[in-house]
């Protein structure tokens, strides 16, 4: 059986929407283990002597128990310049523990500062980070991501971006992508201008 991640922000103390990770274990125990009980992160937090000073990257491995834990200060990472790639048929449906495959695709292409994953001419995902784009007023996200996170499915529950193919062909449609996780939100100050950020 594959490790699963969670990554949770941590920020001064307070950890944020771990109601949205406990969705995420839910259906991993689901898929994976539907005959054990289903771990409960809010209860392993309570456990935890948590950071109260600070932002921080708290990753979780786990199979059908808590298998490691640690806080990381968080540094954001500088990203300006975007590439696309051919997912083929890498799958990423879940937050695996072992993301070998997409850092052998960052590593081939040292022009850019993070990739996008596309297939069949849609694009999915950054290797990061699940994304947004602009148009108009709206934020739009792919439909079918390479994997869905935590941020992503707050945001559309939120009803501040919503779902759609995006097309390699209609990147011109729109006027900035927005890359959003946990420790990167939706808004102007984070997106990056189209098309000049894809190399």
């Amino acid at each position: 059986m594959p490790t699963f991640l969670e990554t949770v922000h941590v920020l001064n103390g307070e950890t944020l929407h771990l109601d949205y990770h406990q969705k995420r274990i839910n259906d991993v125990f689901q898929f994976y283990y539907p005959s054990s009980p289903v771990l409960n992160i809010h209860d392993f937090f309570a456990s935890l002597e948590i950071p109260q000073q600070g932002s921080y990257r708290t990753r979780l491995v786990y199979r059908t128990d808590w298998e490691f834990h640690e806080f990381i200060p968080y540094q954001s990472k500088n990203i300006c310049k975007l590439t696309i790639v051919p997912t083929g048929d890498y799958e990423y449906t879940f937050k695996y523990a072992d993301r070998s495959h997409i850092l052998k695709k960052i590593a081939e292409h040292p022009e850019a500062d993070d990739i996008i994953f596309s297939k069949d001419g849609k694009l999915q995902d950054s290797s990061i980070a699940n994304l947004a784009f602009k148009q108009g007023d709206a934020w739009y996200t792919p439909k079918e991501p390479l994997h869905w996170g935590t941020t992503r499915r707050r945001l559309i529950d939120e009803k501040l971006i919503e779902e759609r193919d995006i097309l390699e062909s209609e990147l011109k449609d729109y006027s900035h992508i927005c890359l959003i996780n946990v420790f990167r939100p939706l808004s102007m100050e984070n997106a990056l201008l189209l098309p000049d950020s894809i190399v």
